[in-house]
Formats: C-alpha cells, sequence, structure tokens
C-alpha cells in the first residue's frame, strides 16, 4: 500500500478526494435541500457575476491574439529540431474529443429550439430573426471564444514540461513565475485542488447531461418500461467506465489516440447521414447566414449582460457556457499541452481554436439546421416537446423522423459513448497527472488513481442524476469555474513573464 501511495501528492490527493465523497454524499442524502442551494448560487453567480466571465472571456481572447503575433509565437515546445510527437490527424482527434464530448451532440441539436422558443435581444420567439439567431448562438457559444479559454493553460503547461523540462504537469507549477515558492506551498496547492475541483464539474456536467439522454433511448430502442429507468443510467454508466477502462490500459498512445481516432470518424459519419436525410441547401443557406451574424454581432454577443432587462438569455446560457469552459481550462490546459510537444506556440493556439471551433460549428450547423427545419416547417413542434418532456423526449422525436430511426438511434448512442468516454479518459489523465508527484513527458499517471477518478465521476453524476433538471449540472460548472477565473489570469501572467525571462537569460548567454 505504502508503494502504492509513493508517487502521489498527499496534499493534493487526500483533501480534493474527501471533499468531493462528502459533497457526492451530501447530495445523495439531501437532494431537495441540495437543489434548492443550487437554485441560489446559479442565480447568483450568473445574474450578479456574469459581466466578470464576460470580461475573462476578452481577456483570454486577447491573449490569445497577442502571443499568436508575438515574437514568441515561433518558440517550439520541445527541441529545436523535434518533430510533433502526434501527427495533425491524431492531434486534432485528441484535442477535440477531449474539449467536447457527448454534449456538442445532445445540446447541438436541442440548444436551437431553447434558443428560438426565448431568444435574445428581446426578440419575438419563433420569428425569423430568433430562427436566424438561434442556429448561429450555439456556434458562439462553442466556438472562437470558448476554444480560447483554454490556450494560457496549454501553453504554460506545454512550456514548463517541453521548454523548462519540469517534471510536472500540475498548473501550480506553470503558475511559479507568478506564485514564486508559494507554488510549492498552500497556495500552490490551492490551486491545484481547485483544478481538480473544475475538472470534475465540467465533467459531471457531460455526464449529467449525457447519459439521462442515452439511457432513455436506449429504453426507447428496446421497449423498456420507465419503471427501468434509474437502472438502465447506471448500466449505461458502466459502460462507459468500462469503456474507459479499457483505454487505460492501452495507456494514451494506443488507448485515447486510437479512441479519438475513431470517435471523430463515428461522429461525421453520423452528421454526414443527417446532413444528406435532411433538408441539405437549407442547412447551407442557414450556415452561410450564420457566419455573416457570427461576425457582424461577434463584440455584441462577447459583451451581452442585458443591464436593463431581466437578462434570463444571457446568465442562463452564454454565462452558464464560460463558467463551464473555465472548469474545463485546466485539463484542456494539461492534456492539449501534454500531446503537443514538437510543435510551436503558434501552432498550438491557432491549431486547437481553429480546428476546435469548426468542428463544434459543423455540429450545430447540421444538428441544429436539422431541429430548427423541424420546428419551422411544423413537421415536429419540439419546442413543446422540450418543454413537456425534457431533452430526452426532443431527441427522440428528433430522431424518429429519420429514416430506419431506431437504428439512427442507436448509431447515436454509439457515437455519444465514445465521445465521453474519450473525455472522461482525457479528465481522469490530467487529473491522475495533477495529484501525482513527479510525472516526465514519457510517462503517464498510475492506472488505478485514473480509474478511481473516473469512477468518482460516474458517481457524482448519479446524485446530479437524482436531483435532476439541466440548471443542477449547469450550476455545477459555473460554481467550480467561478475560483478557477483567477488561476487563469495568474497563468497569463504567468507565461508573460517566462517567455521574458528565458528571453532575458538567452540573451546574457550571447
Amino acid at each position: 500500500m505504502k508503494k502504492l501511495f509513493e508517487n502521489i501528492e498527499k496534499k493534493i490527493f487526500i483533501p480534493a478526494f474527501l471533499v468531493l465523497i462528502v459533497l457526492t454524499l451530501t447530495i445523495y442524502l439531501f437532494p431537495g435541500q441540495v437543489n434548492g442551494v443550487i437554485s441560489i448560487l446559479f442565480s447568483f453567480c450568473t445574474h450578479e457575476l456574469g459581466w466578470l466571465f464576460m470580461l475573462t472571456c476578452l481577456a483570454s481572447f486577447g491573449f490569445m491574439i497577442w502571443l499568436t503575433f508575438s515574437k514568441y509565437g515561433k518558440i517550439k515546445l520541445g527541441n529545436k529540431d523535434e518533430k510533433p510527437q502526434y501527427n495533425n490527424l491524431s492531434w486534432i482527434a485528441m484535442l477535440f474529443t477531449a474539449g467536447v464530448g457527448t454534449s456538442i451532440v445532445i445540446l447541438g441539436f436541442l440548444e436551437p429550439i431553447y434558443y428560438v422558443s426565448a431568444p435574445p435581444f428581446d426578440l419575438e420567439p419563433f420569428s425569423n430573426a430568433a430562427y436566424e439567431y438561434a442556429h448561429m448562438y450555439g456556434q458562439f457559444h462553442w466556438g472562437f471564444s470558448a476554444w480560447a479559454f483554454y490556450n494560457p493553460a496549454i501553453v504554460a503547461i506545454a512550456y514548463v514540461m517541453y521548454v523548462r523540462k519540469e517534471s510536472s504537469i500540475r498548473l501550480s507549477n506553470a503558475c511559479r513565475s507568478v506564485l514564486h515558492k508559494k507554488s510549492d506551498g498552500w497556495l500552490g496547492h490551492i490551486v491545484d485542488i481547485l483544478v481538480v475541483f473544475g475538472i470534475v464539474g465540467s465533467i459531471s456536467t457531460s455526464l449529467g447531461i449525457g447519459a439521462p439522454v442515452l439511457s432513455d433511448i436506449i429504453r426507447e430502442v428496446f421497449g423498456i418500461p420507465a419503471q427501468y429507468d434509474f437502472t438502465v443510467k447506471i448500466i449505461v454508466l458502466i459502460i462507459w467506465v468500462l469503456i474507459f477502462g479499457t483505454s487505460v490500459y492501452l495507456g494514451l498512445d494506443k488507448g485515447i489516440q486510437r479512441l479519438s481516432n475513431i470517435n471523430v470518424v463515428l461522429a461525421f459519419i453520423f452528421m454526414g447521414l443527417i446532413l444528406l436525410i435532411g433538408p441539405t441547401m437549407q442547412i447551407f443557406k442557414m450556415e452561410v447566414n450564420s457566419i455573416g451574424l457570427y461576425a457582424s454581432d461577434f463584440i455584441k454577443m462577447s459583451t451581452y449582460t442585458d443591464p436593463f432587462g431581466e437578462g434570463k438569455f444571457s446568465s442562463e446560457w452564454t454565462v452558464f457556457y464560460w463558467g463551464w469552459w473555465i472548469a474545463f481550462m485546466p485539463m484542456m490546459g494539461m492534456f492539449v499541452g501534454k500531446i503537443s510537444r514538437g510543435r510551436t506556440i503558434k501552432n498550438v493556439m491557432w491549431g486547437q481554436l481553429l480546428w476546435g471551433t469548426l468542428g463544434c460549428c459543423c455540429s450545430f450547423m447540421i444538428f441544429g439546421g436539422y431541429s430548427l427545419y423541424l420546428q419551422q416547417s411544423g413537421k415536429v413542434d419540439l419546442a413543446t416537446i422540450l418543454a413537456e418532456e425534457g431533452n430526452s423526449g426532443a431527441i427522440i422525436a428528433i430522431l424518429q423522423t429519420l429514416p430506419m430511426s431506431k437504428i439512427m438511434m442507436l448509431f447515436l448512442c454509439i457515437v455519444c459513448f465514445v465521445y465521453l468516454a474519450t473525455t472522461i479518459d482525457s479528465c481522469a489523465y490530467v487529473l491522475a497527472g495533477t495529484t501525482t508527484k513527479r510525472l516526465s513527458y514519457k510517462e503517464d499517471p498510475a492506472r488505478w488513481n485514473r480509474i478511481l477518478w473516473a469512477v468518482l465521476f460516474c458517481v457524482l453524476s448519479i446524485g446530479l442524476m437524482i436531483i435532476g433538471g439541466l440548471e443542477a449540472v449547469k450550476t455545477i460548472s459555473v460554481l467550480t469555474g467561478l475560483p478557477l477565473i483567477a488561476v487563469l489570469i495568474v497563468l497569463m501572467v504567468s507565461v508573460k513573464r517566462m517567455l521574458k525571462e528565458d528571453e532575458e537569460k538567452e540573451e546574457k548567454r550571447k
């Protein structure tokens, strides 16, 4: 047992693990009370602190623009003659599947229906303008701004590992230029514990959105009675853990890399089928229009807080998403940083931004376009179904309009299973790395450590399903993302200082 924990950073592992266990038990034992507290916290964070999330988004985007076009953008993350660790296709597949999960499919279909029913900017629900913004707004939430949040952490981790050659992927280590010796003390431990909470919160949101919908689709396909609903949800989570366990056994190169490649192929086949079966030309028309709206309204959407109105759209959607992406930021920073050896800073930043945005926009273009077509044409009243039966009922109604609907439902389930298994694997990999004392770029964290965190993800997600509702899973991300805003700002300052310090050292050598 002693040897098992020999390389574990107990000052991070034990407090984080115990707090999460207590939180999970509280959810199980007092679901009603927890749900009430969640509603209050979500309202406060999104309505009163929404401006802070908006400014953080703009700061991240500005940081990316500055660093990309600065002289530092050409710095290679590794030795000068070193080639990229992974080929471009595998690298893109891994970063994309780690960053989106099954939510990109489910919300890709449903989010535009939420938007057209309650649109931004005081637009008339179900008006032509509402439909136009409904198709575009999801692409904004999952687009450039979202992926820009990850860049400070990605560059910081990759620079520390591959340029400074330090044997740790902990975010506190990447903050050393600001925190100095405190990064090894209590302040550094707080940073890493916040990272653990952020990752657990972000992946729990993904599981909380995905598991209920997939279990309901499985019940629909196989005719399983509603009384076994919770049992099916548990089985879904167990299958995810099994897929993940196999990936853990195979390791980073053979596990996550292969799973990511399979994931991308399946996802694009599914998108292609929806595009061909659906109103293909209409979807392309929607997308061209959305590109124009995205470009013309980017600043407006990035600063929209609705200060003189109720602010429901901004607080319930944009602020939630910015909180979710900030909560995901440590995981993406450590994971994408880990797989980016041999690339330049500019290549990494723009690569993950452009390919991540392109993949998400394609999903919303096709899935969202098809949903809006069904709603606007009157073929299916998805807005009413969504309000009365929730996400699962609406997804099933959409899939029932397709030829061979049950086969398409199973195909969707497979895509979502693999999507989220990849995301869980990446998150558990990073959490295990965060709670490990020493980890060179050639090493992977202990398998038992990764599996332990994955199991905890699933247990916490079951608790969120007991509470029920989209608001509960939204709140987890916003709450865990809020304190990480400070970490994100420190990372931006730290990256700038590291680059400046090493530049001065290089000049002195000359």
